[in-house]
């Protein structure tokens, strides 16, 4: 079982990452908001946030929780890629 869940940690797929990156852009400009700005609400860098709009972050659900507050949106809504 610890392997199992060692493994999971490591496991990323460019298409989802991408997808939830192109979605968290999509809802920071919806709201006018800089990469600067959201980072700072997030109490994290601009860099981080473009690397995570990019799909290149396999990012934590607690940042995604952090990200989700910081748009004043539901977690889940992170997830609506339609």
């Amino acid at each position: 079982m610890i392997l199992l869940f060692a493994c999971v940690q490591n496991v990323k797929n460019p298409t989802f990452l991408k997808a939830l990156g192109q979605r968290i852009k999509r809802l920071r400009e919806d709201r006018k908001l800089t990469q600067l700005a959201l980072g700072e609400l997030c109490n994290n860098h601009a860099e981080q946030i473009g690397r995570i709009e990019r799909g290149e972050l396999n990012v934590s659900i607690c940042s995604l929780l952090i990200i989700a507050d910081a748009l004043e949106i539901d977690l889940k809504e992170l997830f609506d890629f339609n």
